[in-house]
């Protein structure tokens, strides 16, 4: 194009007043924009102001004096002395354990057992650290169940390999135990039950024994009937050798008390009501026995000592009198309890629960005449304290690692076989040491134990699933020393003298705590009466499955608490509101459902105050309730859960909600499963966790009114948390205060209306475009398919004159096999070949004229350089023949090309044709300087591919690949259009590659324009103006070569968009005009929506997506994606059919989405800014390569 033509060039600015203009309101616009979103993260930063309700008062420490076991007479404190016997025997092996006192160290080979439970992540860490220490585990692992006495097995793989890896043997307890009731029945049926059925079972268990590595099993059967003594011995006679003939062992275990006399430990059993087991007949078969010298007052009791040193040693002289000792084996205690006088309910805590309540109370002393001391008559620790929060009174005592040395001293001087620990995660830390310490503790030792270590270990005190968190760590000292004055133990009957019993508590040990040691605590509330339950819903709202539980809530007459997340309060704002309007509880459940445990305070605090702003926002209303994602049980063992739920309660002010009652129904295990484990776990606490979001639904729906049944029936009230808390609902979601920080309200609800805007304006193009898409691509398929059916072989004798119109401009390298494929055509007619020269600085002409004196068809013509559409216009212009063909100076045509592309102009209201221009340049690749590269198909190619340069191969198959995509872009984009299009007579581009024309029609449309880039667009919108009816001919096929590097691409595709933008604005009144049909309603609409709109936000669309697999949600996305995805292999996958190419190569459209459009994006960003700009667009020029092989 020349100088003198720009003037009128489609979108030029010739002032240059456009643009700074327009940079200056886009600057204007950007900084707004950028302003206001700094404002609204700032206040997002500013944490509200939150009034939570009042906290959990601090427990005050009680005066009363703590109970000692000499205050009442306990009948379990003395019930040992009714199994002693004042036989000579006994007093002289009794006088021989009190000198082995404090001198008795280990036995070689001594057991040392230690209980386990699963559902204690404690009890695993203690296990782990101390397995040393240890040479049996005694897991709760089988049990006895139901009338038909069937076994159930809940072995641990985890702790089988880590005993296996550690040498420690494994003795599962075998309980006529289900739940918390024992089953007798369970006993009695099998050891009466036919000799088949118990021999089976002994298979079974000995099966299910060897399977998990088992060194044998310990018994545990209770509450069993005396009558059936003797087939209880038969059964576990039956039992003892088929594990011996295993190599395994039968242990069996006895309580004392009532339990010694079921036992038979003493005496002619049958002169004896009530004795359940003949201990003589079992000593035979049992390899040991396993005493539990513990619970002597137990929760069922009243508050008093668990394990007193009185009632330790007189059990152990009673087994001592009666039994060897090195056949039994001691179980001591390690845990505490916490008895609540006024419910006359008891906890059973660990030890460090035990210290944490004591350090809560404010007490900071035991001391003997004010609280029980770690010192005589009990040598077991106990306190007193009063909980404010509900005007309770508490007992706490608790067997700590001095308690643990003085009765171990006791068991090893009886020369038991060995001892126990119960249990493993509530025991004092340094009853490992004395575990290990051997002869007399040292000044040096004693200092260690009354060091107590805190750890991150987290403690609990209270009841409910409502928390205070206290994450302050204390260390704690207790004052321990040698026990010198003696106390006597035994029974003012005893037959020895006071100063011979006073030598026996010589040499034991007393503490007195000085400092509780402190750990991370779960102060707990909200337990309600017994009968209150709540239930609450996470991850909510959803509009597929809230509105359905919202109806059945309100048809039951039942309030909940929904936990929100921010994400989807965002997007159903309408659901929050009803949720609040029908009377239910919010809570803050995090904006996007992250794991805060793993999160910093920064982001932590900004996932719970823009949920709280929305909240606002929404509904006029803070919530002071939270609950943390996947953290939400009531008794977390990791510390890093206690960091989110410190910072939520002690900085932003919320009340932290956890729950007990977990029926799991996220993981979808069942409706019936879910009622029944809500069921199950009723007892556990008083708030439901269920889920009305985040997944199918549909269970936790038909199981919501099962549940709600069920807790009426039992007679339980259920309740909002309000009534739960006894705190009135407006304190927990208090109304918003105007006045309270109002800007940042108005800034965050204005940020948040705005976004959501935003997104809900995103979610409704794309719901349009997919529509659209979806529409156009049935519609397309249907055009081209019927296009295709009615493609018959033309016999037609149509054979005018001709002429062949090519512009070129130093296409040197091209032209003359270009001019050599027309020439060798089927055509029969006249043919002239007009070859216009627009100013070429190579040797073009001279290649043509060296052609032309062998070919009279022939005609050079040469201009100065004009532009493109210039030398089209001198073509026209010097063209004889009322039909021309135009096609461009690196195409080629193939044998029967011009026949076809001429044959549709037979008719006279046909004004152009378009041809089928194809991708030559497919199998061979070139170097910068432009030389061919062998074919993939070529002898030697993959030998080169290993020794030649990688980079060279890289660049090969990248130059393959984007000649592969735009061959198929030209199959299934252009192609397939026309095809449809020609069935409406609404093409909007005759090519300049193949084409023909009448040369009336192109003289009444004005010839071809020098306003637009695209020449054959403009020209083709002005014959639908003329009246003319345009065709495609599909057998009029020409190989053309497309650009091989991305910046070619670019070039190439950047000018075709630039020109078709001018030609859609210069023709912008031809769009939804009645008068051009199928063209102003379909075919230009559709440039401007899908060529020009999808594929520029095509970027903008594939971030969202990577953002929603990251971070959110991706379903909603992933559905768009694919449903367009699969049109476009549809469409692409009946082109190829179309055309005669392989299926499979339209397999490529899918690498294209990724890695194509993205650059016709970047193209079509550049042309709209380019229009903005006003600047001037040369048309510019790709370098040839001539690597379209011949095809004639």
């Amino acid at each position: 194009m020349s100088e003198t033509d720009r003037g009128a060039f489609i979108f030029q600015d010739p002032h240059g007043r456009r643009w700074p203009r327009l940079r200056r309101v886009l600057v204007c616009f950007a900084i707004l924009v950028i302003a206001a979103t700094v404002w609204f993260f700032k206040t997002l930063l500013v944490h509200p102001q939150l009034k939570a309700p009042p906290s959990v008062v601090k427990l005050q420490r009680q005066l009363d004096a703590a109970i000692s076991s000499t205050e009442r007479d306990d009948p379990h404190a003395i019930n040992w002395q009714r199994f002693y016997s004042e036989s000579k025997s006994a007093q002289d092996r009794l006088i021989n354990i009190r000198h082995q006192l404090g001198k008795k160290n280990a036995a070689k080979g001594e057991i040392r057992l230690a209980y386990y439970s699963d559902w204690d992540p404690n009890s695993l860490t203690s296990l782990e650290e101390h397995a040393g220490s240890l040479t049996h585990i005694a897991p709760e692992w089988f049990s006895l169940q139901g009338t038909d006495s069937h076994l159930v097995i809940e072995p641990n793989p985890r702790l089988v390999t880590f005993a296996a890896a550690h040498g420690l043997t494994l003795m599962p307890l075998l309980q006529n135990l289900q739940g918390d009731t024992w089953q007798p029945e369970a006993v009695e049926n099998l050891a009466t039950g036919t000799a088949d059925k118990r021999a089976r079972f002994i298979h079974d268990l000995l099966a299910e024994l060897r399977r998990i590595k088992a060194g044998g099993v310990i018994i545990d059967w209770q509450q069993l009937d005396p009558a059936k003594r003797d087939d209880y011995s038969d059964f576990l006679q039956q039992m003892a050798y088929a594990l011996q003939a295993a190599k395994m062992e039968l242990w069996f275990s006895v309580s004392p008390g009532d339990d010694f006399k079921t036992f038979h430990i003493f005496g002619d059993p049958d002169a004896q009501p009530g004795v359940k087991f003949n201990r003589p007949a079992l000593e035979t078969f049992v390899n040991r026995f396993v005493v539990t010298l513990h619970d002597e007052n137990s929760e069922t009791d009243p508050p008093g000592p668990i394990a007193s040193q009185p009632w330790i040693e007189g059990w152990l002289k009673v087994i001592v009198e009666y039994a060897d000792p090195d056949q039994w084996i001691a179980v001591l205690g390690a845990y505490a309890y916490d008895w609540n006088t006024t419910t006359k309910k008891t906890e059973l805590i660990t030890f460090k629960d035990a210290m944490s309540r004591a350090s809560e109370a404010g007490l900071d002393m035991i001391t003997s005449g004010k609280s029980t001391d770690v010192a005589p008559p009990s040598y077991n620790g106990q306190y007193r304290y009063f909980d404010p929060n509900n005007n309770h009174d508490h007992t706490v005592s608790f067997l700590d690692a001095i308690t643990f040395y003085n009765h171990l001293r006791a068991a090893r001087a009886a020369e038991f076989g060995g001892v126990g620990i119960w249990r493993l995660g509530t025991e004092d830390p340094q009853i490992w040491d004395v575990l290990e310490l051997k002869g007399q503790p040292t000044p040096a030792v004693l200092k260690t134990l009354g060091s107590i270590k805190s750890t991150d270990t987290i403690t609990n005190i209270g009841r409910g699933e409502i928390v205070e968190v206290d994450t302050t760590h204390d260390n704690g000292i207790r004052v321990v020393s040698i026990d010198a004055t003696g106390l006597p133990i035994i029974h003012p009957n005893d037959p020895f003298e006071a100063t011979t019993l006073a030598e026996v508590h010589q040499g034991l040990l007393r503490a007195s705590y000085t400092d509780f040691a402190k750990y991370p605590t779960l102060i707990h509330k909200g337990a309600g009466g017994e009968h209150e339950v709540a239930i609450t819903f996470d991850d909510g709202p959803s509009p597929e499955w809230t509105p359905r539980i919202l109806d059945l809530l309100r048809e039951k007459g039942v309030k909940a608490c929904f936990f929100l997340l921010g994400k989807n309060c965002e997007d159903y704002p309408d659901l929050v509101r009803r949720i609040v309007a029908e009377g239910h509880e919010i809570g803050n459940h995090t904006t996007t459902h992250r794991n805060l445990a793993v999160m910093s305070e920064w982001q932590v605090e900004l996932e719970l105050t823009i949920t709280q702003r929305l909240i606002e926002s929404i509904t006029g209303r803070s919530t002071t309730l939270f609950r943390p994602p996947y953290n939400a049980d009531s008794t977390p063992t990791d510390i890093a859960e206690l960091a989110p739920l410190s910072l939520a309660q002690k900085q932003l002010g919320y009340t932290v909600v956890l729950e007990k009652i977990d029926p799991q129904d996220w993981a979808r295990p069942g409706t019936d499963e879910i009622v029944q484990r809500v069921k199950d776990l009723r007892k556990e606490g008083n708030i439901i966790l269920l889920h009305d979001a985040g997944g199918d639904r549909s269970e936790t729906l038909a199981a919501l009114p099962q549940i709600i049944d069920y807790l009426r029936a039992r007679g339980d009230r259920i309740v909002s948390l309000s009534e739960l808390l006894k705190i009135p609902r407006d304190e927990l979601m208090p109304p918003v205060n105007p006045k309270q920080q109002s800007m940042e309200r108005f800034v965050t609800g204005t940020g948040f209306r705005t976004w959501h805007g935003i997104v809900e304006f995103f979610w409704a193009f794309m719901i349009f475009s997919t529509g659209l898409v979806v529409l156009r691509t049935l519609l397309v398929a249907w055009l081209a398919h019927r296009h295709h059916r009615g493609e018959i072989v033309s016999k037609s004798t149509f054979q005018p004159s001709v002429s062949v119109v090519i512009a070129a401009f130093n296409e040197g390298k091209v032209i003359q096999k270009t001019l050599r494929s027309v020439l060798d055509t089927d055509y029969t007619g006249d043919l002239e070949l007009i070859i216009v020269d627009d100013g070429s600085r190579d040797d073009t002409a001279a290649k043509v004229e060296a052609l032309a004196a062998a070919e009279p068809r022939i005609r050079l013509i040469q201009q100065p350089n004009r532009g493109k559409a210039s030398a089209l216009r001198h073509g026209v212009t010097v063209a004889r023949n009322e039909i021309v063909a135009f096609l461009d100076a690196d195409t080629l045509f193939e044998h029967h090309t011009l026949s076809a592309l001429v044959q549709p102009l037979e008719h006279p209201l046909v004004g152009a044709v378009s041809g089928n221009a194809r991708v030559g340049n497919l199998l061979t690749g070139h170097d910068s300087s432009g030389a061919s590269s062998a074919s993939a198909n070529s002898p030697g190619f993959l030998s080169r591919w290993w020794a030649g340069s990688t980079w060279a191969t890289l660049s090969l198959l990248a130059r393959r690949f984007i000649a592969s995509c735009q061959s198929l872009e030209y199959i299934c984009g252009f192609n397939l259009d026309r095809r449809a299009y020609t069935e409406w007579n609404c093409i909007t581009v005759v090519p300049g590659a193949v084409s023909a024309l009448r040369r009336s029609a192109i003289v009444a449309g004005g010839g071809f324009s020098d306003d637009t880039l695209a020449e054959d667009t403009d020209l083709t919108l002005v014959m639908h103006r003329l009246g003319y009816r345009i065709e495609y001919a599909p057998e009029a096929v020409a190989w053309t070569e497309a650009p091989e590097t991305t910046i070619g691409l670019v070039k190439q595709r950047s000018r075709w968009a630039f020109g078709t933008m001018q030609c859609l604005w210069k023709h912008r009144d031809m769009v939804f005009n009645p008068r051009y049909g199928a063209l102003g309603w379909f075919s230009l609409p559709n440039i401007w929506f899908m060529q020009i709109g999808l594929v520029a936000v095509t970027p903008l669309v594939d971030a969202i997506l990577l953002y929603s697999l990251l971070f959110g949600n991706a379903r909603g996305i992933w559905y768009w994606f694919v449903i367009v995805l699969g049109l476009d292999l549809f469409l692409a996958a009946l082109a190829c059919w179309m055309d005669g190419e392989r299926l499979r190569r339209s397999l490529l459209i899918l690498p294209m989405r990724f890695f194509y459009r993205p650059v016709l994006a970047w193209v079509i960003w550049r042309s709209i800014s380019r229009a903005l700009k006003g600047a001037f667009v040369a048309w510019g020029k790709l370098e040839r390569t001539a690597s379209v092989p011949s095809r004639v």
